[in-house]
Order: structure tokens, then sequence, then C-alpha cells
């Protein structure tokens, strides 16, 4: 009976870490995004307008080539309203990048490694091109959780320090985890592209999210 009650105890214990180990993972990390997020919100805020030059609304922009964040730097602010959904997106798309929030898809240049950025030019809200954004999905706040909600015409806004942008989805699809177009910034019109893990609590796939530019304001 000693031994019994011993590995019961033994049992109930492993149990309880297992549990508070589960909840640390989904719901501890959270808190800590959610203060990142503060603080990257206070830094976005603060930070002086870049001007760049907007005729047609509807036309693709350039931004600055001297604007290079930094890793983990706020770069823009994301909404989306199907969603219920505002995040400061971060520059970088590392481990550490996504415990604070979203993150933009870099070039390659210093603070950045293969596989995590690009040969090609990075592109911003408002530009010709690819903004690539990838994001959790369970942990680390979960930005992208209900990402599968979105369809064809939903809204996603995109607030940057040259200017606000709408883009309207045009489409989603599973694809793998290795699929290497995802990351591929290339394209003759302004998009977005959405990209995290699928199924939820599992890597196996990619679930990916494309937008087109609508205009800017």
């Amino acid at each position: 009976m000693t031994v019994l009650r011993t590995l019961g105890k033994l049992l109930i214990s492993v149990g309880v870490g297992v549990l508070l180990f589960v909840a640390w993972t989904l719901w501890g990390t959270g808190l800590a995004t959610s203060r990142a997020q503060e603080g990257l919100e206070a830094e976005f805020n603060a930070a002086d307008p870049i001007g760049v030059s907007q005729g047609d609304p509807t036309e693709p922009i350039d931004v600055p080539d001297s604007f290079k964040p930094g890793p983990g730097d706020p770069v823009f602010r994301m909404e989306i309203p199907k969603m219920d959904f505002t995040k400061m997106v971060v520059e970088g798309v590392s481990t550490d990048d996504l415990k604070k929030g979203p993150g933009h898809y870099p070039d390659c240049r210093e603070g950045f490694e293969k596989p995590l950025c690009t040969d090609a030019n990075e592109v911003w809200p408002g530009e010709r091109g690819r903004v690539i954004i990838s994001g959790h999905r369970t942990t680390y706040g979960a930005p992208f959780w209900a990402l599968d909600r979105l369809s064809e015409g939903d809204e996603i806004r995109l607030e940057t320090r040259w200017g606000d942008f709408t883009y309207r989805v045009t489409g989603a699809e599973v694809v793998p985890p290795n699929a290497t177009d995802i990351a591929n910034p290339d394209s003759n019109r302004p998009e977005l592209v959405l990209t995290t893990c699928n199924p939820r609590f599992s890597a196996t796939e990619r679930l990916v999210v494309s937008a087109e530019m609508e205009g800017a304001s």
C-alpha cells in the first residue's frame, strides 16, 4: 500500500507539473507579449513620421532606403476588424522577435541571418511587392489564433510612419512548412501575406492568407 500511495502522489505531482507547464505556455507567455506590446506601442507613437512621395492613393509608394529598423523594433501597427485584432508588428521573424508580436520578414542585413531573411529587397506597406508577416497561432498572445476566419474581401489595415494602407483578403491556402515561395517578396502588385502554423498546436503545415492593397490614406 505504501508503494501504491507513493506512486499515486508521484503521478499527481507529475500531472500538476504538466498542467502548470501548459498554463504557462498558453497564458503565461501571453502576459510577456502583452507587456512587450505596450512598450512597442509607446515607442512607435513617439517616433517621427517618415516622408514619402504620394500621388494617386491607389498606386504604390517607395519607402526611403534609409529606413532600416533593427531586430525586434516596432515597424507598423496592424488592425484586422474581423478578428478584433490590433497589434504592433516588429522587424524580424526569429524566435525572440515573435515573442513580442507578429514579425515582418526582413532582408538579409546586419542583425538578420538566413533562413530568417531574404536576399531580395524587403517590402514595406504601400510598396509594390509582397509584405510578409508571420505570427504565433497559440503561444505568446496567439496573435494569429483566428487567422483561419478571414475570407475574401475582409479588411486588413496597416498604420505606418509614412501613411495608412488598406488591404483586402483575396484568398487563403494551407502549404507545407518548407514551402519556399511563402517568403518571396517579389510581385508586380502591392500585396500582403500573413502566415502562421496550421493546424493549431502543430507545425506540420502553414496557413497562408493573401491580400492586395486597396488604397492609402
